[in-house]
């Protein structure tokens, strides 16, 4: 392959080409994508697979764009195989960089259509403040857990402790009760119960709904875990 645009090396094209290349490439859509997106959600790294007609030419060409905050490298080849193997050799050495956000969870990319390395999560539900109420009501001990459904979507189920796998668990009845500083000594404790005896329920409810909706991604990345060699 060879350069045609590099900000850490020469290039093997005229800047006039290159210019060319550059115009091409933005007025398409990529044949392939990864990308990669800050906390501002703006694209901080996008590694991206186009094909064209060479200028001057009218050879069809493959080019692999890499862009990065600090660096882009535009690599052009007449070979398809080539590119496309460059594409997932980028994408990869990529994914080997990615750490961990502020929750300590796995970062992700935006979007990828390469196996085996850290793909977007689908859409995950939130804990509603009725959960906790049910779970409160609910029989025996009570957990809810992030499963998946038929479809292979993720959903929000209650059952009970050992129903669920501890990691797939998001909220208990026992952290419920912690909460509210509220126990089953003199009876066992509901919602109704709650909402006369605790000052503010339901935002005490809305709180505790929402510091399990927070338990649902490290739920989701065990049910999403990246595919390892």
């Amino acid at each position: 392959m060879r350069n045609v645009i590099s900000t850490n090396s020469s290039t093997d094209v005229s800047e006039e080409y290159a210019e060319q290349v550059e115009r091409l490439l933005a007025a398409q859509a990529a044949q392939r994508e990864t990308t990669q997106v800050n906390e501002w959600g703006q694209t901080d790294l996008h590694v991206r697979l186009h094909t064209y007609e060479a200028p001057g030419s009218g050879e069809t060409m493959w080019a692999v764009d890499y862009s990065d905050p600090v660096s882009r490298e535009l690599e052009e080849t007449g070979s398809f195989e080539e590119a496309d193997a460059r594409y997932e050799e980028l994408v990869r050495d990529s994914a080997e960089n990615l750490g961990t956000d502020d929750d300590g969870l796995q970062e992700r990319f935006a979007v990828t259509d390469v196996d085996g390395v850290p793909g977007p999560l689908p859409k995950l539900p939130d804990v509603d403040p009725e959960q906790v109420d049910e779970l409160l009501d609910e029989e025996g001990d009570p957990v809810l857990y992030l499963a998946l459904d038929d479809d292979g979507d993720p959903v929000l189920r209650i059952g009970q402790t050992d129903q669920a796998d501890s990691t797939t668990t998001v909220l208990t009845r026992s952290q419920i009760l912690d909460e509210l500083n509220l126990n089953d000594g003199d009876g066992r404790v509901t919602a109704a119960y709650a909402a006369r005896e605790v000052d503010d329920f339901a935002m005490q409810a809305d709180y505790i709904a929402h510091a399990g909706t927070e338990a649902v991604r490290r739920a989701a990345e065990v049910l999403f875990a990246v595919p390892t060699a």
